[in-house]
C-alpha cells in the first residue's frame, strides 16, 4: 500500500541506477521525475527524446522517516537529501508540489533548477504572491530571465524558476503587511539599522488565514537569508535574524496564538520551529565565539520565558 502522506522529499542518485531505485520506490510510495524535452540529430533527422531535467533527481511523496528507512533497507548508501542548515531531511508541501507537478506535466519547459540559494535573488527584487492560475498561492521574485518573465521561488532545498507567468496575477506582500500594520496602528519603520527590527516589520497580529499565510511567508524569507549566512560563516548576522523571528511572533502572537477561530497555525509553527532550530545549529557548532554563543542561549532562555507558546526545545 502506497502511503498517502502530503508530504514530499527527494533523494539523487547515480544516473545508472535510477530507473531500478524509482521502480522499486513506485512500489511504496508516489514518485516524481521532472523530465524535460531536448532535440538531438541523428543522420538524416531530428530526434525528440524526453530525459530527466537533473540527472538522478527523484521526488518521492510520504513518510521521510518510512522512506529514509525503506531505501536503508533496499539501497545502501542512498539517503535523503538533508536541509543544509537544519542537517534535517528537506521536506516539500504538497501544496507546492502538485502545481509544481501540473506545470512540469503541461510545459516542462517553463521550469529551470537554479543554480543559488533563494536569498541570493531577494536584493533589489520584491516578493510578490500569485493570486490566480495554478500557481496561486505561490511566492517568490518576479525577475527576467533570458527575456521571459519568471517567479523565483524556493522549493525544499532548491530554487527554480518557472516562466511564463505574465498573465497571471500578483500581489506585493510587502505592501500588504504595510497596510496590515497601519490598520493596527503600527507602521513600518522606513529604515533600520537594527535587523530585529526589520524581521519584526514582517509581522502583525493576525486576524485571518490570509494574515497567518502572509506573515509565514514573508519571515520564511528571513529563515532563507539566516540559512544563506550560515553558509557564508556569518553566524552573528543569522543568529539576529533567526531571533528576531522568534521575538517577532512572540510579541505580535502573543494574544492570539492557537486560536482556531484566527485559523490554522501550522505554518507560522513551522517557520519557528525551523528557526529555532538553526538557532540549536549554531550553538552547536564548533569554533563559534563564547560572546555569541552566550548572546544566543541567554535569548532563547528569555524568549521561552516571555512566549512560552513558542515552539522552542526546552
Amino acid at each position: 500500500m502506497k502511503s498517502t502522506s502530503s508530504s514530499w522529499c527527494y533523494l539523487f542518485v547515480h544516473r545508472a541506477k535510477v530507473e531500478a531505485i524509482h521502480a522499486r520506490l513506485q512500489e511504496q510510495f508516489n514518485t516524481f521525475i521532472h523530465k524535460s524535452i531536448v532535440y538531438r540529430k541523428k543522420k538524416s533527422h531530428v530526434r525528440k527524446l524526453e530525459q530527466p531535467t537533473i540527472s538522478g533527481l527523484i521526488f518521492v511523496q510520504g513518510d521521510c522517516r518510512r522512506i529514509q528507512e525503506y531505501l536503508k533497507q533496499n539501497f545502501v548508501g542512498v539517503y535523503l537529501v538533508n536541509d543544509r542548515s537544519t542537517h534535517r531531511t528537506a521536506i516539500i508541501s504538497d501544496r507546492e508540489m502538485q502545481p509544481f507537478m501540473l506545470v512540469s506535466q503541461m510545459a516542462p519547459h517553463r521550469i529551470r533548477f537554479m543554480p543559488h540559494p533563494f536569498s541570493h535573488y531577494a536584493p533589489g527584487n520584491t516578493l510578490v504572491r500569485i493570486t490566480s492560475g495554478v500557481l496561486a498561492g505561490f511566492e517568490g521574485y518576479r525577475i527576467r530571465i533570458s527575456r521571459d518573465k519568471c517567479l523565483v521561488t524556493g522549493l525544499g532545498n532548491m530554487t527554480v524558476a518557472i516562466g511564463g507567468i505574465c498573465k497571471d496575477t500578483f500581489e506585493n506582500v510587502e505592501e500588504y503587511i504595510r497596510q496590515r500594520r497601519e490598520q493596527q496602528d503600527e507602521p513600518s519603520p522606513l529604515t533600520t539599522a537594527d535587523l530585529q527590527q526589520e524581521v519584526d516589520a514582517c509581522c502583525f497580529c493576525p486576524h485571518d488565514q490570509l494574515d497567518l499565510m502572509t506573515i509565514a511567508k514573508s519571515l520564511d524569507q528571513w529563515v532563507m537569508k539566516a540559512r544563506y549566512w550560515m553558509l557564508a560563516d556569518d553566524s552573528r548576522e543569522a543568529a539576529e535574524a533567526l531571533l528576531g523571528i522568534l521575538s517577532a511572533v512572540g510579541r505580535h502572537f502573543r494574544t492570539v496564538y492557537g486560536d482556531v477561530r484566527v485559523g490554522s497555525f501550522k505554518e507560522v509553527t513551522s517557520v519557528c520551529r525551523e528557526a529555532d532550530n538553526m538557532l540549536l545549529s549554531i550553538v552547536a557548532a564548533d569554533g563559534l565565539a563564547e560572546d555569541l554563543r552566550q548572546h544566543i542561549l541567554t535569548s532563547r532562555c528569555s524568549l521561552a520565558a516571555d512566549y512560552p507558546f513558542l515552539p522552542m526545545q526546552s
